[in-house]
Parts: structure tokens; sequence; C-alpha cells
């Protein structure tokens, strides 16, 4: 009787021991392939964030295959990559107002263009 009442209640614990076992991988997320990040740097007196999704490689080859050269890529994954900046700046001889802004890029084999959009959703 005694071997029994421990069989018993060794199953018993099995039993949960596994139900909760299971119950917790099924609340399990893996992180996205591309990876939401942000960046924030601090220069002179204003706050820059860039606000993105890391592009994942996954043995890919990036540049000139998965963004082509000479189009418009949104610099990132998912959603549209934005920068901010807290106060007004002045980028390449213009003035841009602090604000949110899209980020695009148009990249080439030897350079880049940056371009930054008012409509950033």
């Amino acid at each position: 009787m005694k071997n029994q009442v421990q069989l018993l209640i060794g199953a018993i614990f099995l039993f949960f021991f596994f139900t909760l076992s299971l119950s917790a991988q099924k609340d399990l997320t893996l992180p996205d392939a591309s990876q939401h990040a942000v960046v924030v740097q601090q220069i002179g007196m204003c706050e820059i964030k860039i606000d993105y999704h890391r592009p994942g490689v996954k043995g890919r080859e990036v540049w000139g295959k998965l963004v082509p050269y000479n189009q418009v890529w949104r610099a990132g994954a998912n959603e549209n990559t934005t920068i901010s900046f807290s106060k007004d700046v002045l980028i390449d001889g213009k003035n841009v107002p602090a604000g949110i802004y899209g980020l695009h890029t148009i990249p080439t084999e030897n350079d880049w263009t940056i371009i930054l959009n008012k409509d950033y959703r």
C-alpha cells in the first residue's frame, strides 16, 4: 500500500511538472529575425535618435542584391526607419528643423544619398 501511494504521488508530481513545462514553453516567443533597435546620441545640445529594424542577413548578399543599388531604400527592415532631432540641425549646408523624419537612402556601389522625409509614418 505504501509503495502504491508513493507511486501515485510520483505520477501526480510528474504530471504537473510536464504540464507546467509545456505551458511555459507555449508562451515562449522568439525574437524577430530583423530585431527592433534604437540608437540615441547626444551631439552638442542636440539629441539624435534613430529608430529602426536591423535587417537579418541570413547568408544573403545585401548590397546590390537584397538592397538593390540606385533605388530608394528605407534603411531598415519591417518598418520605416526614423531619425529625430531635438534641435534644428545643419546637414550638408541645409537647415533641418527639429522633429522626426523618415530616413531613406539611395545606395550605390561608391556612395549613398540620404533622404529625410517629413512624412515618417
